[in-house]
């Protein structure tokens, strides 16, 4: 009878693609890292210079100049009072607070181009207890219109206030 040859391990190992595989894993991810960084970069930089650039306009946005005829301190108004509305109880410095406020009521209510010639002045309430008078003004809006304004005079520890009512 024929017997079959027993096996014996061979002394050389089969051999394993383990490492290589590893390796070959390791480099495609390397790479894919390497690309990612740089797609970020790229669009990072892209951003940093788009901000750059509207900071750049930002800064060339020149403000306009606020007209120097309007005051915002009521108390310390300019000495040339150019074309103010004559009548009514006050004084030349508070009738022109009261046009300045009514310019600029009368211009966000329709009125275009208040007119101080030919705007008329009424006094409705004299002067109570404590000083407070009205006043109507008859306002020309520089376009053959008129609009009537009141305002109430206040005195108050030597100086009177004109606060306009808006229609």
């Amino acid at each position: 009878m024929e017997s079959t040859p027993p096996i014996t391990p061979s002394s050389e190992a089969p051999k394993s693609n383990r490492n290589l595989i590893i390796g070959v894993v390791a480099a495609v991810v390397l790479c894919c890292c390497c690309v990612v960084t740089g797609a970020a970069g790229y669009y990072g930089y892209q951003a940093y210079v788009t901000a750059q650039q509207a900071v750049q306009q930002f800064e060339d946005i020149q403000i306009p100049e606020i007209p120097s005829d309007i005051p915002f301190d009521p108390n310390n108004l300019p000495t040339d009072m150019g074309d103010v509305p004559q009548g009514g109880l006050s004084d030349d410095t508070t009738r022109y607070s009261a046009w300045l406020s009514l310019q600029l009521v009368g211009m966000m209510s329709g009125c275009e181009t208040p007119t101080a010639s030919t705007t008329t002045i009424e006094v409705t309430q004299q002067p109570d207890a404590s000083g407070v008078w009205k006043e109507s003004w008859n306002v020309d809006c520089g376009n053959g219109s008129f609009q009537a304004y009141t305002v109430t005079f206040t005195p108050e520890n030597g100086i009177v206030t004109p606060s306009v009512e808006i229609p």
